[in-house]
């Protein structure tokens, strides 16, 4: 029998048995095929030509650069030999830790801040949501470094001393608490308007509605964007530069300063390492929200 009659055969089978027949998966489209158009023969050629292109003046700086830092000596071998030492290995690691528990405790008092925060400006008074809003507002619109700034030269004026971790992590919190608060809010109303009507018609108070219905499934919408928030928190750290918490940019610097005192110019390798913990960091956590967003589809 051929394949397309044992396919009819099989079809007709299933109509008299009351089972509708199978149909074939069509694959998902990603967000790329909604909102362009599959380029044709020419256009895959010269976007391989453009890529090829592009690789090649990518290449040419990167040989310009180390051709330039090797005539300057910074590519020597005593120079990145300093950094296989077993305390510069050591410093770097708890520079790691204290950067990873500054990420972290950030991270566990900005997000539930966040959505406290998200919850409130979209079911208290107007009142309450106007102060709560503008809150949110002025906390997305004024630069960290400059509440970093307020907790390290104005808050001791005020009589009140904080440690170096709470002039860093208080910053971060009150900026990351603000977009968390955004985050959560878009997710709620992103929810189709039906829920909501539904619940109501059940005898569900907004409260009730918000705890049982939307936000559970607005947490889950935002799940993947909280972990790619993380990025940004951990980068963040990076102000602990300024107010001397040891973090790996201020271990870089304290690490520069030591060699000097051996004649040893190490400024290149200290950042590159620092810049290369960075990306393998944020490229777990991406990888990671990948892996949850493909999960919660």
């Amino acid at each position: 029998m051929s394949a397309p009659t044992q396919a009819a055969v099989t079809a007709t089978l299933g109509t008299r048995l009351g089972r509708r027949p199978l149909r074939t998966r069509r694959p998902r489209a990603t967000d790329a095929d909604l909102l362009f158009d599959a380029p044709g023969p020419r256009g895959r050629r010269r976007i391989l030509v453009a890529s090829v292109i592009a690789t090649l003046v990518i290449v040419g700086i990167v040989a310009l650069v180390l051709h330039q830092a090797a005539a300057a000596g910074q590519l020597a071998y005593p120079k990145w030999r300093y950094f296989a030492g077993a305390s510069i290995v050591r410093f770097f690691g708890r520079a790691l830790g204290d950067t990873l528990v500054a990420t972290g405790v950030s991270a566990l008092i900005a997000f539930p801040l966040g959505v406290l925060l998200g919850w409130v400006r979209l079911g208290a008074s107007r009142a309450v949501r106007g102060v709560v809003g503008l809150w949110i507002d002025a906390m997305r619109a004024v630069p960290m470094l400059l509440l970093v700034y307020f907790f390290l030269l104005a808050v001791p004026r005020m009589g009140l001393t904080l440690p170096y971790f709470w002039m860093l992590v208080i910053p971060i919190v009150m900026c990351s608490s603000a977009t968390t608060a955004e985050v959560f809010r878009s997710g709620v109303l992103a929810l189709d308007r039906g829920q909501t009507e539904a619940a109501q018609a059940l005898g569900m108070r907004h409260g009730l509605t918000m705890r049982l219905v939307l936000a559970p499934q607005a947490l889950r919408l935002m799940l993947p964007t909280l972990i790619t928030q993380l990025v940004t928190i951990l980068k963040d750290t990076s102000l602990g530069y300024v107010v001397a918490y040891t973090e790996l940019m201020y271990a870089g610097r304290l690490i520069v300063q030591a060699a000097r005192v051996q004649q040893l110019d190490v400024y290149l390798p200290a950042y590159v390492i620092i810049a290369v913990i960075y990306v393998v960091l944020n490229w777990l956590l991406g990888a990671l929200a990948r892996l949850v967003e493909a999960r919660t589809r």
